[in-house]
């Protein structure tokens, strides 16, 4: 399924994963491409659940994700 990710905010990986938005680290973060509302194409497979995840996109509900590093 070909999709568009909409980059939304920065946040901390461990502890409380909370928002560094309004702190330094998160305004030099953002100043790449990696800044809210930058948009990647991508594909995802999802075999089964396209319907499903379409019915929902449809409907008003919005999936987060989150970015892991696959192991090297």
């Amino acid at each position: 399924m070909k999709i568009q990710l909409v980059f939304d905010d920065w946040r901390r990986a461990r502890g409380k994963k909370e928002s560094i938005y309004y702190t330094d680290e998160g305004v030099e973060l953002s100043m790449g491409e990696f800044h809210s509302g930058t948009t990647f194409n991508a594909t995802i497979d999802v075999e089964y659940e396209e319907d499903w995840l379409r019915e929902q996109l449809e409907a008003g509900y919005e999936p987060v994700f989150y970015v892991i590093l696959p192991e090297k």
